[in-house]
């Protein structure tokens, strides 16, 4: 994210620290549980057939949302402190969700019946944090090597979601869904700290403070 005009621009959130926020909010932690409970029932080839048909409709939405929506937010004409303050409420809130998750109901059994693909794709891989984290990180870019990056960071967390998606029994059986939640609720406080950065960063740049 910038914190200086687009010709001399600085990102506070590097590559690693993008690459983080997407393994979060769409990546394989938050997903196999989930994807595990709703294909329980089914045969493994129909369960890797359909995390294919997750992961690659997954891909094409979040490639359409991250140009269409930063091109919309561009047009509008935001300035770069409130982009990038909405952007740090926005990961501050999904950070914070997660951590709580830990102490809300746990969801409920599958009923056996075969999962719908859409239901998969939405909410459970494509996130609508994740959609307005990946919108409000292209808007922020001011040169094409920064969007690619971003594009191509978004698709390697897709390919690390297929991955995991098709070897779901296995790392559940391997890891279990105890230390999925430990490791998501460590990434979720790291998320805190970036947010809070981001949004200190942001009022600097609108002059409060």
């Amino acid at each position: 994210m910038l914190q200086q005009a687009p010709q001399d621009t600085v990102y506070v959130l590097t590559t690693a620290n993008v690459m983080l926020l997407f393994f979060i909010m769409l990546g394989p932690v938050k997903i196999l549980a989930p994807f595990h409970r709703a294909t329980a029932t089914m045969e493994p080839r129909a369960q890797r057939r359909m995390a294919i048909k997750v992961a690659v409709i997954s891909a094409i939405t979040l490639l359409i949302a991250g140009l269409i929506g930063s091109a919309m937010m561009q047009k509008w004409r935001i300035t770069i402190p409130v982009m990038e303050l909405t952007g740090g409420i926005v990961f501050l809130l999904v950070a914070l969700k997660q951590v709580l998750e830990q102490y809300g109901d746990p969801p409920p059994p599958a009923d056996g019946a075969e999962p719908r693909l859409m239901h998969l794709v939405f909410p459970i891989v494509v996130t609508p944090y994740g959609i307005a984290a990946l919108i409000a990180l292209m808007a922020l870019s001011s040169d094409t090597a920064r969007s690619t990056t971003l594009l191509a960071g978004v698709m390697a967390v897709m390919a690390i979601n297929l991955v995991a998606m098709m070897f779901v029994r296995q790392v559940m059986r391997g890891v279990g869904p105890m230390l999925l939640q430990i490791f998501g609720a460590v990434l979720a406080v790291q998320q805190v700290a970036l947010a809070l950065q981001l949004v200190v960063v942001a009022l600097k740049g609108m002059g409060v403070g």
